[in-house]
């Protein structure tokens, strides 16, 4: 079986013979060999893999009562700051150091900033933050109790 390029080759000199004697055809007939693919092209999948979201956000609102371990807050980063008995995991996550009522606010870090915080408290009553020179209450073996706020040593 002869190939198709072969055969136009052979094709090309053979006129290229029989037509030299009268010039007509001066120059030679080549074709070049034609390639063709054994398979399809598959293509390619640009954007294809989209992951789910990663359900961020706030977990409990203002006044909701939370257990101790509780997530309180998901966020990628510091958008919220822990506040009075509540602390961050490795990955920003905010959660209830002990039982009680979450509170949301805002504390002035600077002149022009201010930083969000979220603490547990509680009674419900109770606001956050709290005044600088009022006692810290904490839960001491199911015992709520007020520690002074420390005062550097004098030399």
């Amino acid at each position: 079986m002869i190939g198709k390029s072969t055969f136009m080759n052979e094709l090309s000199t053979a006129l290229l013979r029989k037509h030299n004697a009268t010039k007509l055809m001066p120059f030679a007939l080549t074709f070049p060999p034609i390639r063709t693919s054994a398979k399809h092209g598959g293509g390619s999948a640009n954007n294809s893999g989209d992951s789910a979201g990663r359900r961020l956000g706030i977990k409990r609102s203002e006044n909701q009562y939370v257990n101790a371990g509780e997530i309180i807050v998901r966020q990628r980063g510091t958008k919220f700051h822990p506040g009075d008995n509540a602390k961050v995991g490795r990955d920003f996550t905010i959660f209830a150091n002990v039982s009680g009522y979450v509170k949301f606010f805002q504390k002035q870090i600077s002149l022009r900033r201010t930083r969000k915080y979220v603490g547990i408290v509680f009674d419900r009553q109770t606001t956050l933050p709290r005044p600088e020179e009022e006692p810290t209450i904490r839960r001491v073996n199911k015992y709520i109790t007020q520690t002074t706020p420390s005062t550097a040593p004098s030399s």
